[in-house]
């Protein structure tokens, strides 16, 4: 969780370097950190990364502002304004087990910042099954190769 945490706050601080002051914007994330990790206790599920997506994410809007970021730019004295002026409009940040995403606007396209490389190996593993399964010609799979899905399950270190 932590590492996963940390690559979104890098992310996100790292728009604030140039306009903030840099000590206040460590000290913001440090902040961030520590409201998103008791955020998360009992909400972070390694065998079922997508189960509360929703709540694991950072959104930042016009609308509506992550409390988190509330929260800590507060606790550091940091201009809420001044941090939203600097963000992107529309922000969300999703922060999974083995995988960050982000997306900059409503419709705007997800893009990954981190993707775990067991979840990136499980991933293609189903689709090679899928697209096996859905040939013509699909062969029975046996021996190691019909257990790929669990190979790659142990928690992360």
């Amino acid at each position: 969780m932590q590492f996963e945490v940390s690559v979104a706050l890098n992310f996100l601080i790292a728009y604030l370097y140039n306009k903030l002051p840099r000590r206040r914007v460590n000290m913001l994330g440090e902040q961030m950190l520590e409201h998103l990790r008791i955020k998360f206790q009992g909400h972070w599920y390694p065998e079922r990364p997508t189960k509360g997506s929703a709540y694991r994410s950072i959104r930042i809007s016009k609308e509506k502002v992550d409390k988190v970021l509330i929260n800590a730019a507060n606790d550091v004295g940091l201009d809420l304004q001044e941090i939203l002026d600097t963000l992107p409009n529309d922000l969300t940040i999703w922060i999974d087990p083995g995988e960050v995403s982000y997306r900059i606007g409503e419709k705007g396209p997800v893009k990954i910042l981190y993707e775990d490389e067991r979840r990136l190996l499980r991933k293609n593993t189903n689709k090679d099954s899928l697209n096996s399964e859905s040939s013509s010609d699909s062969e029975e799979r046996e021996g190691p190769s019909s257990n790929q899905g669990n190979r790659f399950s142990q928690k992360k270190q």
